[in-house]
């Protein structure tokens, strides 16, 4: 082995060393606080705590929600932003009597965060019921070092 490929090598192995050390290595304490926001945000939406809810939430976040149109009666998806939804439970067109979240499972890629569970909902939109079950994803990113959910998938 030459010099410029031990001074290339050794260059590489210091880059990856500060790369974990200024980033950190994603574990039991990343999974633990998703899960703690997961339950968070569910229960600031129920409590109408529009400010910590939002809080949870990255700027672009967007909810893709699977639903029937009623038009073509095709299944197509629903897009919902963040100042959308966050408006919603502020006026109290969207209304939570409960959520409950089970079976959470989260997988970690760095600073990116997969989380699927089971929800129950109970609640109204518009004075119509959208009490629900079903399975859903919410994709977080650490920003800052704070985790914020940046997408949200209910097929």
């Amino acid at each position: 082995m030459n010099q410029f490929q031990i001074l290339t090598y050794t260059a590489i192995l210091a880059v990856a060393a500060f790369s974990q050390q200024s980033h950190g290595t994603p574990g039991a304490n990343d999974t633990e606080q998703l899960v703690a926001a997961e339950n968070a945000w569910a229960k600031s939406a129920v409590a109408r705590d529009t400010t910590r809810m939002a809080s949870f939430m990255a700027d672009d976040y967007v909810e893709l929600t699977l639903v029937n149109d009623p038009a073509t009666n095709k299944l197509r998806w629903k897009n919902t932003s963040k100042a959308e939804w966050v408006e919603m439970v502020r006026s109290g067109e969207e209304k939570y009597e409960s959520v409950e979240l089970r079976n959470l499972k989260v997988y970690l890629h760095g600073d990116v965060a997969t989380v699927t569970g089971e929800y129950l909902q109970k609640g109204t939109r518009g004075g119509e019921d959208i009490s629900a079950t079903g399975v859903y994803v919410d994709t977080w990113a650490k920003k800052k070092g704070t985790w914020q959910v940046i997408n949200s998938v209910f097929p």
